[in-house]
């Protein structure tokens, strides 16, 4: 009988074996975003620039399937890991060198794609026109195609965001040699029903925060631990709020800890956000769980009233608030940012990057090396609690809108329901501080990923109790942070703002940024083009414009030339000299930037007037599209007046953060 075979081989191996992949008709579509794909290219990226020896993709299962037209080669069909693989291939296209040969292969019928989709051959051929770098845009292929220019974007804007120059060619060889897979293939005569079944319901593995999780609370002694644990389990489920998931699994009361009532009667808010109230409350339901004997009648008596008191859900139901929110950082990010900030309160070295896949190997290299006592345990456990609450109060979510995931700021409140005058904790419906959530979303959008190192200084700013001013010092922080001389990696930057709040850098001339030269406009920083967005918003909003009321930042990932590189009537060109310069430059989205083409400037302008006037989703397009004409002149004098901005942004913010400090 035919048994699995799994084999540890490289993108070279599989070139030299002539190894094709077919995705095969019951297999979903590409659905990877932002997100995983920027994950995955981190993850990739550190290895190279560590130097390691390699790189684990993970498993891929496969099936062989006959092909009587490539004789000379072997053909499977991607049971699971499609989405890594496929990906793995969209990164070889955008890389190129070393990888050519990867991305498609010499047959006896000429060279084919390394991937290719059954009958779905419109995706194949998007495929075919990519490898031949013709202009490929299908709306089969249309989460391939945004794919292709999130990766683009990744390295186009690597340097901007990490400081670190990429070397593309060197890291196109680590990925066809250092880059391993587990190639599982399985017998012919498998049964992939079964086989499905036992793929979509095996195990997940135990992650790196539980095995921390339990590491630490070995320095606590035993009677303590529960109520730590329950702190820590928490604050590590990231899609819902603190409170909630404390109230869904222990028998805290919440309310009471929010409006907790002091000795002359008076209700002190937010004991909530004290970690050491929450640890009293637990350990008291926990001893009034162990001393508690009831009779079989009054555990009878008790399910009548369960569900009505204990039950979070039916919280949920009176609540407002949207069925899913999911956070922008993991818990093990938040983990680093939170041991970033315990460790420069205990005056101790900073880590050296924040990275899911290496939590365990920076908490113990960066701190259970110093063998903390049980006291620093458990004042980490204590700053994780407290982090965790100003994170969830004042840092932007994804919220679930009108089935739209929109970030938003949403604030808690005590309600009473009317009928039976019951109180419990909800969610506001509405957005608390719309300036501050855009200006994050802003930050998230434009940053790393898996890093968001804005953020360490900001959580250290709310947990002393600064909310009042959070907005003035994020703004200062983005300014001094971004957009100043400094020179060191974001890592060393943001650990000045951990030492002194306030930190401030030389501020760099809006001119100095918005009017480089590159080869090509789509080379320029992201981040600019993000950050003038909400420039433009607060001055707009300042005029009472209704451009502003329904912006939101949202992922772009494309820079449209608005004269374009190739127009279709000559006399629409301009010189080289603007071209490719911010003022003739804005970030879409793909499916705005496929549609804009190269047609000329009356043409984009009615198509962007009769599709995205008014509906937020570019307020420097609807200050360029404002233009009866876009010549040499009114191209200079937009790009001017966003220069001009930029530059007023930066002089109100000092003024502010000179006026606040008393300097």
């Amino acid at each position: 009988m035919a048994e699995f075979k799994s084999d540890l081989i490289t993108l070279k191996q599989v070139i030299e074996n002539k190894y094709f992949f077919n995705i095969p008709i019951y297999q979903r579509l590409y659905v990877w975003g932002k997100e995983q794909i920027h994950t995955l290219l981190d993850d990739i990226v550190s290895a190279h620039n560590e130097q390691k020896n390699e790189f684990y993709l993970g498993g891929t299962l496969v099936i062989e399937r006959p092909n009587l037209e490539l004789k000379d080669s072997q053909t499977f069909d991607l049971i699971d890991g499609q989405q890594r693989f496929t990906t793995l291939w969209l990164i070889s296209v955008v890389l190129k060198n070393a990888l050519n040969n990867y991305t498609q292969g010499d047959t006896e019928l000429g060279k084919i794609p390394r991937i290719s989709f059954a009958i779905r051959p419109q995706v194949t051929q998007f495929f075919e026109k990519i490898c031949r770098e013709e202009h490929a845009c299908l709306p089969e292929a249309a989460q391939l195609e945004d794919a292709l220019k999130e990766i683009q974007a990744y390295f186009d804007n690597y340097t901007a965001q990490t400081d670190l120059v990429m070397d593309k060619a060197s890291l196109a060889g680590f990925i066809l040699t250092k880059v391993q897979l587990i190639l599982t293939q399985v017998p012919e005569h498998t049964d992939l029903n079964k086989l499905f079944e036992v793929i979509n319901n095996r195990g997940v593995q135990l992650q790196h925060h539980e095995i921390l999780k339990a590491k630490l609370l070995e320095n606590i002694e035993s009677h303590e631990r529960e109520a730590y644990s329950l702190l820590w389990d928490a604050c590590s489920n990231m899609n819902d709020y603190v409170e909630r998931n404390l109230k869904a699994t222990t028998k805290v009361d919440t309310v009471a800890l929010y409006e907790q009532k002091t000795s002359n009667g008076e209700v002190e808010k937010e004991k909530l956000a004290c970690a050491s109230s929450v640890l009293i409350a637990l350990q008291e339901a926990q001893l009034k769980s162990t001393e508690a004997k009831l009779t079989l009648k009054e555990i009878l008596t008790a399910v009548d009233n369960f569900e009505e008191d204990v039950n979070p859900h039916n919280e949920e139901k009176d609540s407002g608030l949207p069925d899913r929110v999911s956070s922008i950082i993991s818990f093990s990010m938040l983990l680093q940012h939170v041991l970033r900030i315990y460790l420069q309160d205990k005056n101790l070295d900073d880590i050296n990057k924040v990275s899911d896949k290496d939590l365990l190997q920076i908490f113990t290299h960066h701190w259970l090396t110093l063998k903390p006592s049980q006291q620093d345990v458990k004042d980490f456990f204590q700053l994780l609690w407290e982090i965790r609450y100003q994170f969830d109060k004042h840092v932007i979510k994804w919220v679930l809108v009108e089935e739209e995931k929109q970030h938003a700021i949403r604030r808690m409140r005590v309600n009473i329901q009317s009928r039976n005058n019951a109180k419990y904790l909800q969610r506001e419906s509405t957005d608390a501080a719309p300036d501050f959530a855009l200006l994050q979303s802003m930050l998230y959008h434009s940053q790393q990923m898996t890093t968001q190192y804005w953020l360490t200084p900001l959580l250290k700013f709310l947990h002393q109790g600064n909310s009042d001013n959070a907005l003035l010092y994020l703004q200062h922080l983005d300014n001094h942070l971004l957009c100043s001389e400094a020179k060191e990696s974001l890592i060393e930057r943001t650990h000045k703002f951990l030492k002194q709040l306030w930190h401030k850098e030389k501020l760099v001339d809006a001119i100095v940024s918005l009017d480089k030269e590159y080869d090509n406009g789509t080379q320029y920083p992201h981040y600019w083009f993000y950050k003038l967005e909400y420039v433009l918003y607060l001055k707009l909003k300042e005029e009472r414009s209704p451009l502003v009321d329904d912006f939101r930042v949202t992922s772009k990932n494309s820079v449209e030339h608005v004269t374009p590189q190739n127009p279709r009537i000559k006399q629409d060109a301009i010189p080289d000299a603007l071209l490719h310069r911010f003022g003739n430059l804005a970030l879409v989205t793909g499916s705005i930037n496929s549609e804009m083409t190269d047609d000329g400037f009356s043409i984009k302008k009615a198509k962007f007037i009769e599709r995205h006037h008014g509906k937020g989703v570019s307020l420097k397009l609807e200050d360029v599209y404002s233009n009866t004409q876009w010549k040499e002149e009114e191209i200079k004098h937009h790009h001017k007046k966003m220069i001009d901005a930029f530059n007023l942004y930066l002089k109100n913010v000092t003024e502010k953060t000179t006026e606040l400090l008393n300097e």
